[in-house]
């Protein structure tokens, strides 16, 4: 009986010694996003692969279409959705770090560029598929391998054509009798 109680006692200061252990930390370390003031972005280029590259550039209080005609005003509300998207997301979850699964996410073929006006880069990165969750988009920064979502939905916006950038002219119908 002496024996029973005392392999008792042992399985039970076990559970206890293995309860009083602290876990592991199984939160993930998410990625810093950096920091961008709106008002100094003054260059947008949006490369999206098999389509033309969106390019525009801040005209005054404006936005312009920079590409081989002659510029042409871009919708300034659109663009600054984008670029309060782009500013305030934060990330959530990371999903890989493998190049090899880039294509799963989409993470290779539609990136964004920022820029100020003394031409540093303020942001570059490549906007992925909305993430299962449809809340989120899967993102990669253009200098990592890593893959994480953000809390945004980024993918519409940069998948746009680019005449859906542009500011629509109102048309002016000719009245008829």
């Amino acid at each position: 009986m002496t024996k029973t109680i005392a392999v008792v006692s042992i399985l039970i200061l076990m559970v206890v010694l293995i309860g009083l252990k602290e876990p592991k930390d199984t939160q993930q370390a998410l990625p810093d996003i950096p920091s961008f003031e709106v008002a100094d972005v003054v260059a947008l280029r949006i490369i999206n692969k098999g389509q033309p590259t969106f390019s525009a550039s801040k005209q005054g209080e404006g936005w312009l279409l920079r590409d081989s005609e002659s510029p042409r005003p871009v919708n300034k509300d659109a663009v600054e959705q984008l670029l309060h998207d782009l500013q305030n997301m934060k990330p959530k979850r990371v999903v890989s770090r493998k190049t090899e699964r880039f294509q799963t996410f989409s993470v290779a073929d539609t990136e964004v560029i920022l820029k100020d006006k003394q031409g540093k880069v303020l942001l570059d990165v490549f906007i992925g598929k909305p993430a299962t969750d449809l809340t989120s988009t899967y993102l990669r920064f253009a200098d990592s391998k890593l893959v994480m979502t953000v809390n945004k939905v980024l993918t519409w916006q940069v998948k746009r054509t680019q005449d859906a950038w542009l500011l629509a002219v109102e048309s002016k119908e000719v009245p008829t009798e």
